[in-house]
């Protein structure tokens, strides 16, 4: 029983968290061709027509033509190009 309140006080500590520190992923979506994200960590896989990147809270993989990388600092990625499709996986969390 012990465990399972810890695990639930641990979820509730790390949403707070996330919240107060702006941890949260951001996107914002131009049309087909122009996507802004906040807060990601990491490119996983990257190349013309597919690009997948990790975020604080996501994974998020784009599918298109012409794709290109045209900023990544530690605020963000911006990626242009003319998208498909965009897919959204959750990451589990670890506590």
């Amino acid at each position: 029983m012990k465990e399972r309140a810890k695990e639930k006080y641990y979820a509730i500590v790390s949403k707070y968290v996330k919240k107060k520190l702006y941890l949260n992923t951001y996107m914002n979506i131009t049309d087909n061709d122009h996507l802004e994200i906040e807060n990601c960590k990491k490119i996983l896989e990257y190349n013309d027509i597919y690009v997948k990147l990790r975020t604080s809270t996501l994974t998020v993989s784009i599918w298109g033509q012409n794709i290109r990388i045209s900023d990544y600092n530690t605020d963000g990625i911006i990626v242009d190009g003319k998208f498909s499709s965009i897919e959204f996986e959750n990451e589990k969390q670890s506590l």
